[in-house]
């Protein structure tokens, strides 16, 4: 005999959910995620950078290439140094559409 089957031929077996309480007795005060303010879609049916303006292009392009570049830039966090925050700005204010 191995080690381990000594080890688990001396477990208990394995119910399933048996270390959560029953669904009444469970704190009926979490947290539960909302939805605050509605999210603008956009306004063509297929937005994507494939189809997006040349200037968008260019300002995501600059502004991805500086985050993984520079040390101080954090996006997930939104930290960026005094050029990542002027990029990111571009990127955020240029349109993705050309509005006819």
């Amino acid at each position: 005999m191995s080690l381990l089957s000594d080890l688990l031929n001396h477990m208990p077996p394995n119910v399933a959910g048996a270390g959560k309480p029953p669904m009444a007795k469970r704190t009926p005060d979490r947290p539960r995620l909302v939805l605050v303010e509605p999210v603008q879609l956009p306004s063509g049916p297929y937005a994507n950078a494939a189809n997006a303006t040349p200037e968008w292009r260019q300002a995501r392009d600059q502004y991805i290439s500086h985050v993984m570049t520079c040390r101080c830039c954090y996006a997930p966090a939104g930290r960026h140094c005094l050029i990542g925050t002027e990029l990111r700005d571009t990127y955020d204010n240029t349109p993705m559409e050309a509005h006819s």
